[in-house]
């Protein structure tokens, strides 16, 4: 009996790492509003975005997770990070400072980790954006 218990846990435990995993592949980003394309270095600005991931039915379907964050990187090579409040989304938004030199790369994704034999190492998932960051599709 006690070996059917510890199956039961190994078992539960792993859908529970797998599950969330699984949700986020093919996921996609798509800005909702276009970037400033001459913003001023350390003026603020809103990103808004949606996630969603390959449904049933090959229809796409909304995505959201705590930890998602949008990654400004200025032409520097500085940049400037933002996570999106826990209790919104989908769509998400943040307000995030504008690095030196204005904004080269923007970068949606979530948070997460992976464990290595050398320890547990940031692993942010980063999703691909269907539409351009400074001048999106209409």
């Amino acid at each position: 009996m006690q070996n059917v218990k510890r199956f039961v846990c190994v078992v539960v435990l792993a859908l529970a790492v797998a599950i969330p995993a699984a949700a986020k592949e093919g996921a996609q980003a798509h800005l909702l509003a276009p970037l400033p394309t001459r913003p001023t270095p350390g003026t603020f600005i809103t990103v808004r975005w949606s996630v969603d991931v390959p449904g049933p039915d090959r229809k796409r379907v909304p995505f959201g997770a705590i930890g998602m964050f949008v990654k400004l990187v200025g032409r520097s090579g500085t940049s400037t990070t933002a996570t999106a409040p826990q209790k919104h989304g989908p769509p998400s938004s943040v307000q995030l400072r504008i690095p030196p030199g204005g904004i080269r790369k923007l970068q949606i994704g979530l948070y997460g980790w992976a464990r290595t034999p050398s320890g547990k190492h940031p692993a942010p998932e980063l999703f691909p954006i269907t539409n351009g960051p400074l001048h999106p599709a209409p």
